[in-house]
């Protein structure tokens, strides 16, 4: 994965991560900077926040590793896994906005590097052919329309590697992302109850922790969203939370909603004080 990420700086010509620190501190730039939220971070540099945002990935989110899936006979697709923003974010899909769409490609293009190693694919040419692929996306601000071009001419790059790799598979890219998907639905309660819940999938939180932003702001990491009162939430991955009652108590944790799903609910607890000696 260095190589990769050594490939992908490169080609969008980003400075690495740690140079996310602003410019001078007597800069107007700088002033400005310093009161900008997460999503405002990423529109505004969406190049480095890219780099930023799939080393994030790349330490947080394991389900990449976990839906690995052998390469097929007839080939490797590069569309097998139907990443989208409602199964990666669940009901934050539409508020994360930019950064879910970098989040969603980030755990696409790592899935390729890993699978296409195992399909027979020298590291650094392959990394490159990627690199290549999402700085189009950048470029073009991960539409729909870019994705779809990026990925033919990805394909073209990748034929090109394979002509001079003996026994590597053929790549393909064949949409089959039309069955219906699961349901993310949680319910969630409080003990006790009637606190007011907030949530945020932990990768976004990690993700206004590596911008140096304050991830419990959220006005600075502006993707928390409070609990539905009598509805589900579609929970999609490991999710933060926060709860405050009415007298002040809070509880701040997180959770995995995969262990939740067979009983529907996720209860939030506040955790009893520690007994002082």
């Amino acid at each position: 994965m260095r190589t990769a990420a050594i490939a992908l700086i490169t080609v969008l010509g980003a400075a690495p991560v740690g140079a996310q620190s602003e410019a001078p501190a007597n800069s107007s730039s700088n002033q400005s900077a310093a009161v900008s939220s997460s999503s405002e971070k990423v529109r505004d540099n969406p190049a480095a926040q890219y780099v930023l945002v799939k080393t994030v990935v790349g330490q947080v989110m394991g389900v990449v590793d976990a839906r690995a899936k052998p390469v097929e006979p007839e080939g490797y697709n590069l569309l097998k896994y139907c990443w989208t923003a409602e199964n990666v974010l669940g009901d934050w899909a539409e508020r994360a906005g930019l950064t879910g769409a970098m989040v969603v490609r980030a755990l696409e293009t790592r899935s390729w590097q890993r699978d296409l190693a195992r399909a027979g694919y020298p590291e650094a040419p392959t990394a490159e052919a990627i690199g290549h692929y999402e700085a189009m996306l950048v470029s073009a601000g991960f539409t729909d329309a870019a994705r779809s071009h990026a990925v033919d001419a990805l394909i073209v790059e990748l034929v090109g590697i394979r002509q001079k790799t003996p026994g590597a598979a053929q790549v393909r890219a064949i949409h089959r992302c039309d069955s219906q998907q699961r349901s993310l639905a949680l319910n969630y309660t409080t003990a006790p109850e009637d606190g007011r819940a907030r949530f945020m999938p932990y990768v976004l939180h990690q993700i206004c922790q590596a911008q140096q932003l304050n991830p419990d702001d959220q006005i600075r990491c502006d993707y928390w969203m409070y609990g539905k009162t009598g509805k589900p939430m579609s929970f999609a991955g490991e999710t933060v939370y926060s709860v405050r009652w009415l007298d002040g108590s809070t509880a701040n944790g997180r959770f995995d909603p995969e262990q939740s799903r067979s009983a529907g609910t996720v209860t939030l607890r506040l955790r009893p004080p520690k007994a002082t000696k």
